[in-house]
């Protein structure tokens, strides 16, 4: 299976989306990430790749889509109050934000970008820095906490 727009005239809610502890299950791929925990998956290290296939390619190739990722940051106020994500989608990038807090990023791209195949979603995050650094126990490097991600096609 995998990762599907929303219908012409619907809009994906959060209810909508799939849990990223679900993800395996559909064959979504994912690189620098640790299991999922509580709802959520770390990205480790300066940057994540989360692969997967894009069934709603049966329609015109033409016009845009909307990648919305749901993410929070490592961050230890008042040292790292937030991080720079930026965003690649097959290799373009589509976003940069500066997030401080749980969110959903929106990005509006052409669906050309888009492959029926083997799609790759880039988050680069090059403040990501250890909880160890600010005298926490835990010493992965961590960047984006990814909750879900989805995309909705312009009717």
């Amino acid at each position: 299976m995998s990762v599907a727009a929303a219908g012409q005239n619907d809009v994906k809610n959060f209810h909508d989306v799939v849990d990223v502890r679900e993800w395996a299950d559909l064959g979504v791929g994912v690189e620098n990430f640790a299991p999922p925990e509580d709802g959520f998956i770390w990205q480790m290290g300066r940057w994540g790749e989360i692969t997967f296939d894009f069934d709603d390619l049966s329609r015109s190739r033409t016009g845009m889509c909307d990648l919305m990722v749901e993410l929070d940051v490592f961050k230890n106020p008042p040292d790292l109050r937030g991080q720079n994500v930026f965003v690649y989608l097959n290799g373009l990038r589509i976003g940069s934000h500066y997030v401080t807090h749980r969110r959903i990023l929106i990005m509006n791209f052409p669906v050309s970008i888009l492959r029926a195949k083997t799609n790759v979603l880039t988050l680069d995050t090059p403040d990501s820095t250890s909880p160890k650094t600010f005298g926490m126990e835990d010493g992965r490097v961590l960047g984006a906490a990814v909750f879900a991600v989805y995309f909705r096609r312009e009717t």
